[in-house]
């Protein structure tokens, strides 16, 4: 990006994307991989999250109670906008932690998450 300053070119960003829309799928994936991980692929994807991006993992954890990380508390929403101090900034753990998943549990498959799209 030749200035970063001035954010990604508009051809990147999706003037009708719905930001409700983004988290409500983030939040259908992770819940559902809930129901389909062990707590150790929970504990996985935080371990593979943390190596791989150097992420504190007490803060990847924490967010990782959407998934059943058995060292999480249970996490809704709204918690989690609390702790990380935003909507935005807990939406980026939600991605960061769907893209573990993809890596740690779905072999590199991000059609693995779509499996938990609302219907």
């Amino acid at each position: 990006m030749e200035d970063p300053t001035q954010g990604p070119p508009t051809a990147v960003v999706d003037d009708d994307l719905d930001p409700a829309a983004v988290t409500t799928t983030l939040m259908a994936w992770l819940a559902g991989s809930r129901e389909h991980i062990t707590p150790e692929q929970a504990r996985d994807a935080v371990t593979w999250l943390s190596d791989t991006m150097g992420i504190d993992t007490d803060d990847l954890t924490y967010a990782a109670g959407l998934i059943g990380h058995p060292d999480a508390p249970d996490v809704t929403f709204n918690e989690g906008v609390e702790r990380y101090g935003g909507a935005l900034q807990f939406t980026v753990y939600m991605i960061l932690l769907s893209g573990a998943l993809v890596a740690t549990v779905a072999a590199g498959d991000p059609e693995w998450l779509r499996q938990f799209d609302l219907k």
